[in-house]
């Protein structure tokens, strides 16, 4: 099944694809790549500090707005991977600044998301649900659904 797309979202995904390729003065995508790698690995980890998530937060709001003047050298139609790797970029931080919404309002540590140092305890109570967050008007939008517990009772993992 799938979803049409407005006609609208069709011409804004044009338009800024044009105005990509149109720009001869700025950064090129490779250096922001690494920057936000780096920043994540170190600041949005395994095991989060709330004040690190914070500090990544303004790194990343950074990051898009250097991404904002982003260059691509190859201005060609086909197999063009340096545009591929600039709009993959643009991708990306948006999913780390939907992460860093979602792990800051998380605030217990469950599976991969650990928060030993200020909740170490799973919360059933307050976070049994499913976090979402939806990319609107430029910003991450959070979002929570219930869990739906069938056959397998939730359960903490002790090891």
């Amino acid at each position: 099944m799938s979803t049409p797309v407005g006609e609208s979202v069709e011409t804004d995904a044009e338009r800024e694809l044009a105005q990509l390729l149109d720009r001869s003065d700025g950064e090129r995508p490779w250096s922001i790549r690494n920057e936000l790698a780096e920043t994540m690995h170190e600041n949005f980890g395994v095991f989060r500090r709330e004040e690190q998530m914070r500090r990544q937060g303004a790194i990343v709001d950074e990051l898009r707005e250097r991404y904002a003047r982003v260059i691509v050298e190859d201005k060609g139609q086909v197999f063009n991977n340096d545009l591929t790797q600039a709009l993959e970029l643009g991708f990306l931080l948006e999913l780390a600044a939907c992460m860093i919404v979602a792990g800051l309002e998380r605030k217990e540590s469950r599976g991969a998301h650990a928060r030993p140092y200020d909740f170490p305890d799973r919360d059933d109570e307050n976070f049994m649900r499913h976090t979402l967050v939806r990319w609107v008007d430029g910003a991450p939008k959070l979002g929570w659904r219930p869990v739906t517990v069938t056959k397998w009772q939730p359960m903490e993992r002790t090891y």
